[in-house]
């Protein structure tokens, strides 16, 4: 008979699983920033949300949608 998985290596998976989604990150308050306003499809603007959302929950720590398009927006244009 099977047993049933362990609820700490499960949580130890997710949690390792959250670090690599987030390791890349850039974190630098102290930049002088500017605003942007953009308009986006609604279905983005959802995803977004509910992407910045789940990496929050999984990580502990605040991930804001601004800081996931900044992320983005340099990986695209390879800065």
């Amino acid at each position: 008979m099977k047993s049933k998985p362990s609820i700490d290596d499960f949580l130890q998976s997710g949690a390792a699983d959250a670090e690599n989604r987030v390791a890349d990150l850039p974190v630098s308050p102290r930049i002088h920033r500017d605003q942007k306003v953009f308009r986006l499809p609604l279905d983005v603007i959802k995803a977004l949300k509910n992407y910045a959302h789940d990496l929050s929950m999984e990580t502990d720590t605040r991930i804001t949608e601004q800081l996931i398009v900044e992320q983005a927006l340099r990986a695209y244009m390879k800065m």
